[in-house]
C-alpha cells in the first residue's frame, strides 16, 4: 500500500492516502464489490469501484496487508456505507466503521495508521 499526507484535510480525524486492494461486502445482499482503498483513518475510509453499494447499507471490509516478511495477513472491519458518488469511472464510496480502529481488533490497519501519522509529524 503507497502513504501520501496533505494539509488540506477538512475532516475531524486525518485521513491518510492509503491505495490498495478491498473487499466491500454486503451483510444484508449477499454480495460484495472489489474496490480500491483510497484513504483510511480510524474512524472510516475512502474507496472507489465501479459498481455501487447503498447508503447506509452495512458491509464488512476486508483488506490485506504483507509483513515485512511478505506473508499476507488479513483483516475484515464491519462498517456502514456513509455516502456514494457517482464518478466517471464508476462510484466513490466512504464508510464508516462501526468501531474506531484500535491495536486490539484491527492490528494491522491501526500498526499502519499509527505509523503513518508519526511519519508525518
Amino acid at each position: 500500500m503507497e502513504v501520501n499526507w496533505t494539509n488540506q484535510e477538512r475532516r475531524r480525524a486525518v485521513r491518510i492516502t492509503l491505495i490498495g486492494p478491498a473487499r466491500v461486502g454486503s451483510r444484508t445482499a449477499q454480495r460484495a464489490v472489489s474496490a480500491v482503498l483510497d484513504n483510511a483513518n480510524r474512524a472510516g475510509a475512502g474507496f472507489h469501484a465501479r459498481e455501487s453499494l447503498v447508503a447506509n447499507e452495512p458491509v464488512t471490509v476486508c483488506f490485506a496487508f504483507l509483513d515485512q516478511h511478505g506473508v499476507d495477513h488479513q483483516e475484515k472491519l464491519p462498517g456502514r456505507i456513509a455516502w456514494v458518488k457517482s464518478w466517471e469511472k464508476g462510484h466513490l464510496i466512504g464508510v464508516v466503521w462501526d468501531r474506531l480502529v484500535a491495536q486490539e481488533t484491527s492490528p494491522w490497519l491501526a500498526s499502519f495508521l499509527d505509523y503513518s501519522l508519526q511519519q508525518t509529524a
